[in-house]
């Protein structure tokens, strides 16, 4: 008993383990020092204070933390208990930090608005309108909700751009490497086989001076592409680039479709959730202008702040711009302003658009398969005739 005893505690030493809870430093920001720690801890500290935490992560906590609080749990020891559950370290030591602030009296909302790069203007909005109202609960699940249908829109995106993406890297990739060593070779052997230059076919001399190119002046191609990768990101950067580039995603065929119904999904949902967490129509517009990701619609968001200022209908303002909202959003939301029900008006916009944006990422899917394939026969073709052509000529020279 003795030496299962003494075992058991070893391991439990090893494991970092007391009586099955698994022991951690808590790290809370403002108090945590780490300078007089080895530099390995401070390059982990850097590493993690600067990692990102997954929507979805956020998402899994809202959901929790209004079960908890639903049960009766206070706030504070649901966040400590979810703290100790979190996988993202990251994330560990922000609520941490957060349950820290409670114990000091410092509100949720005000606690979680020291991370404005995890908690949006959008989150602490309906928080702190949950902890004025008393439904903090009710919120949390709405917040929770909404975050997962984000997310699960963003892998959609995501998942339907890797494909193509994918297939274009390869093929730039094959170019590349053809170009820089299978023509060379190739174009040795057509030499000693006693063709000339002249005697090429017009694809093949293309093709050869390609890689000639390529080969003597791979360098070049290097710096050319730096050079682009900078001055776009510079241009994008400025106010006019900003916007010329955020238009030019939105006029895309198809893709530019599909944009403009994630960000109206995104506008009427964000705007529903806000005005029925209890905020003021200006303050949730607000909110929605900052938290879009696109400059265009969050320009047209300060553009129907102003109007409803002067006394004008939000269903007005949108009804103005079709191309970024069509007649049946701005409807809708006319209605939905004469009976008083923006939020239940904007819930059932988004269960349409969350359904569109579905179809037309399928749509989208079905689209660029064989747009690939046709991609990579034409690939694949010019490339075998520039290299067969000129091996028959050599055969008949044979003969």
């Amino acid at each position: 008993m003795a030496r299962k005893t003494e075992v058991q505690s070893k391991l439990e030493k090893l494991l970092g383990e007391r009586s099955g809870q698994k022991s951690r430093k808590k790290v809370i920001y403002g108090l945590y020092d780490n300078s007089a720690e080895s530099m390995y801890v401070r390059i982990n500290d850097f590493l993690i204070d600067h990692s990102r935490v997954p929507l979805k992560e956020k998402a899994y906590f809202f959901h929790l933390l209004a079960v908890m609080i639903d049960a009766g749990i206070p706030v504070m020891q649901a966040i400590d208990i979810l703290a100790s559950k979190s996988k993202n370290e990251r994330f560990v030591r922000i609520l941490d930090t957060i349950a820290y602030n409670l114990r000091q009296g410092v509100p949720l909302s005000k606690a979680m608005s020291r991370f404005p790069d995890v908690f949006g203007e959008m989150e602490l909005g309906v928080i702190k309108s949950g902890e004025a109202a008393g439904n903090l609960d009710k919120m949390l699940f709405k917040l929770a909700s909404e975050l997962d249908k984000s997310n699960e829109l963003q892998i959609k995106l995501v998942t339907a751009s890797v494909y193509p993406v994918m297939v274009l890297l390869i093929l730039v990739l094959a170019a590349a490497g053809m170009l820089t060593f299978v023509i060379p070779s190739l174009m040795d052997l057509l030499l000693e086989g006693g063709l000339s230059e002249e005697e090429l076919p017009l694809m093949t001399k293309i093709l050869v001076g390609a890689s000639d190119f390529m080969v003597a002046w791979w360098w070049l191609l290097v710096v050319m592409g730096f050079v682009i990768y900078f001055s776009f990101n510079f241009w994008i950067n400025t106010e006019d680039g900003r916007y010329a580039w955020d238009v030019f995603k939105l006029r895309i065929p198809v893709i530019g479709e599909l944009l403009r119904k994630v960000y109206t999904l995104r506008f009427v949902s964000t705007l529903g959730i806000l005005l029925e967490s209890g905020l003021p129509v200006v303050k949730s517009l607000e909110i929605v202008a900052i938290s879009m990701n696109s400059d265009t619609y969050s320009l047209k968001a300060w553009e129907v702040i102003n109007r409803v200022k002067n006394g004008e209908k939000i269903s007005d303002s949108l009804a103005d711009t079709p191309f970024l909202f069509s007649d049946t959003i701005s409807q809708m939301i006319g209605i939905g302003e004469k009976t008083a029900s923006i939020s239940l008006i904007s819930e059932k916009i988004s269960e349409h658009y969350d359904t569109e944006i579905n179809h037309s990422l399928k749509r989208l899917t079905s689209l660029f398969e064989p747009l690939m394939i046709i991609i990579v026969g034409i690939f694949v073709a010019l490339l075998a005739l520039a290299i067969l052509m000129p091996v028959f000529q050599l055969s008949q020279v044979v003969s």
